[in-house]
């Protein structure tokens, strides 16, 4: 099917939801000043939505929507505020790194040093000197190519300097509010600072914004020929701006700064979200341009969470459910985010390696999301590096080094990674009673080895349990024999498959509605679910294959429930994978999949060699839709895929 450039259609479900998400959350940040995410959370779906649909209409609109409006001739600045200001040149976006791999793969490019500053979460602004170096006009950066006029309220509020010793030149910076200046009056009042920022610098009374007492800080100068970055901010400086923080670094040391400025952020007067990284020279700028949407020589390494310093005091080692053997850090109690933590992650074997983690070192660490501490890097080195463990902490087997993953080589028969499994299951499918102790009591005494085997525990062996009574044998019996019939999806969540959840696992059983019929399915009909893919495919497929032992014996304990509206039957469509392309007519293609559905067939979003039956809709350009196309290719290779018409596939359905 063609797609019209006025009226673009997206490629799939997923990416309609993410721009509806983006246009959503845009909104509610730019228009409303109430954001409901974390920018994290905000530019993931923004580079979701620019990978899986590039020409979304959304992607062209990010920023402030605005109705222009514009000043009447000779207004004064006060009748100004507000109206549309065309910048000189537009105020891009920074491009955004959140991982020393991203930002090292950006300064590949780069020749020379690195202008290093903080990334300040305020409101962009410029700030226009004429040719006798007076102040005219200021603009917040609105949609990147035009702002509003916000001039009376930086001169009421007395936010840069009116004359500067030689013009023209144009000043960007952030206007902001300190954090000092927002616990003492603001705080009670306002979520954050800056959604303060954006409504006081909009006031339409410069008196009540000079009130809020905003800052500003410069970070560039233009339109005078200076040939670096690090003479721009000393430039700023001589001109009476109060500049951000700043460091001129090789390349090299980029990773290292980015630390040394986390580390340094609890102790800043202004809200942050990252660092920025800038090719110092100008002539490098030049030669490396930029995009619509962002220059190449500047780059955002966010911040995803507070941080804090704090001393190493020893690595523990986790083993989980698959073997995999983590390192925690054990660090000293450190406040992160109003919480006292005393651990960090480690991520893997191989992050140890990469940090150089020494005993005694000086961690940044960050609570990112505000949930799990994680180390981030080594702001000063120990003395002696850690070893790996060559055995495993839990059962003395050899481990093994796989890329950057420890694992015992005997997990199966290794009591921690047991555990797991069972600790898995019993969570998935909410038997209450069996802690991590009771489990670990009742693998030691014998009892229960694989979590088929709960369903085979005895009071009296239970009884016989340290500090089991009678009552609490009776009560776990009890909570097990009420999970004896399990839903098909929360079953399959519970065998511990990687890369199948609960989504997975409803997707999986909303087009394959029994057991048998998913462990027959192959990679390639897992893969054309819509959410599922060649990746998860082929996990389910091993993985199913990895525990049939386990589901055989599952099985002859617990009875599966067909999902809900799923009813399988001896009907025409049991058992057959129905796709549809285009409008019907007669039915809404959600109602026509779950009619499928519920005699017991299958609705895969993509046609491929085992589709059974293609259903044709009303295209919108009259022509042949791609699925169709591929159709006929599967037919003309002796495929016995059928082309129905909606008629016909009403006749099947009955």
């Amino acid at each position: 099917m063609s797609q019209s450039p006025l009226f673009p259609t997206p490629p799939n479900a997923r990416a309609a939801q993410l721009e509806q998400l983006v246009r959503h959350h845009n909104q509610r940040y730019w228009d409303d000043a109430a954001p409901e995410i974390s920018d994290v959370e905000y530019d993931g779906l923004v580079r979701e939505l620019t990978a899986a649909w590039p020409g979304a209409p959304v992607l062209a609109e990010l920023g402030p929507s605005r109705q222009p409006r514009k000043a009447a001739p000779n207004a004064s600045e006060v009748e100004r505020l507000g109206t549309e200001v065309i910048h000189q040149e537009p105020m891009l976006s920074l491009d955004k790194a959140y991982s020393d791999e991203e930002l090292h793969k950006w300064m590949e490019k780069i020749q020379g040093d690195l202008l290093v500053m903080p990334k300040v979460d305020g409101v962009a602004c410029s700030m226009v000197f004429d040719a006798a170096g007076h102040f005219v006009q200021a603009a917040t950066r609105g949609d990147g190519e035009r702002g509003d006029d916000v001039t009376a309220n930086v001169r009421a509020s007395g936010l840069v300097p009116l004359r500067l010793a030689r013009g023209p030149a144009e000043v960007r910076g952030e206007v902001y509010m300190k954090r000092s200046r927002f616990k003492e009056a603001w705080a009670d009042q306002f979520a954050n600072p800056r959604n303060l920022t954006a409504g006081a610098i909009k006031q339409k009374d410069p008196v009540r914004c000079a009130g809020y007492g905003l800052s500003f800080l410069a970070y560039d100068l233009r339109g005078q020929s200076i040939p670096t970055e690090q003479e721009k901010m000393e430039a700023l400086q001589r001109h009476g701006f109060e500049t951000i923080v700043w460091r001129v670094v090789p390349p090299a040391e980029g990773p290292a700064a980015y630390l040394a400025m986390a580390s340094e952020r609890a102790g800043w007067d202004f809200e942050s979200d990252g660092v920025v990284f800038k090719a110092n020279r100008v002539s490098e700028q030049a030669r490396l341009g930029e995009t619509n949407h962002h220059p190449r020589f500047a780059l955002a390494y966010k911040f995803q969470g507070e941080s804090a310093r704090a001393r190493l005091l020893d690595v523990l080692w986790s083993v989980s459910r698959s073997g995999t053997i983590t390192p925690i850090a054990s660090i000293e109690p450190t406040a992160l985010s109003g919480v006292t933590v005393g651990r960090a992650s480690l991520h893997h074997a191989g992050y140890i390696q990469k940090l150089g983690l020494t005993q005694g070192a000086t961690l940044l660490v960050m609570r990112r999301g505000d949930v799990i501490p994680h180390v981030e890097g080594v702001v000063e080195p120990g003395t002696a590096p850690f070893e790996l463990p060559a055995k495993c902490p839990s059962c003395g087997s050899p481990t093994k080094l796989t890329g950057d993953f420890l694992a015992c080589t005997t997990p199966e028969t290794c009591p921690d990674a047991q555990v797991g499994v069972l600790k898995h299951f019993t969570a998935v499918v909410d038997i209450q009673g069996l802690g991590p102790k009771v489990l670990r009591a009742l693998l030691d005494a014998g009892m229960v080895k694989s979590p088929a085997d709960l369903f085979t525990l005895q009071k009296q062996s239970l009884i016989a349990l340290d500090r089991m009574g009678e009552t609490l044998a009776q009560k776990l019996l009890t909570n097990i024999e009420a999970r004896r019939t399990l839903p098909l999806p929360l079953f399959l969540t519970a065998l511990g498959i990687d890369e199948l959840g609960p989504t997975v696992a409803e997707s999986l059983t909303h087009h394959f509605p029994t057991l048998d019929g998913l462990r027959a399915a192959t990679e390639e009909q897992l893969s054309a679910i819509h959410g599922v893919g060649p990746s998860i495919a082929r996990s389910v497929v091993a993985g199913l294959k990895e525990k049939a032992v386990l589901l055989d014996a599952l099985l002859q304990h617990v009875t599966l429930q067909a999902p809900k509206g799923s009813t399988v039957t001896n009907h025409a469509l049991s058992g057959k994978s129905v796709v549809f392309t285009g409008a019907l007519q007669k039915l809404d293609r959600k109602e026509a999949q779950k009619r499928v559905v519920a005699v017991g067939g299958k609705t895969p979003s993509g046609v491929t060699k085992d589709l059974d039956f293609l259903v044709l809709g009303v295209e919108k350009d009259g022509g042949e839709s791609s699925k169709l196309k591929t159709a006929r290719k599967i037919q003309a290779a002796g495929g016995a895929l059928r082309v129905l018409t909606e008629e016909e596939f009403l006749q099947v359905l009955g």
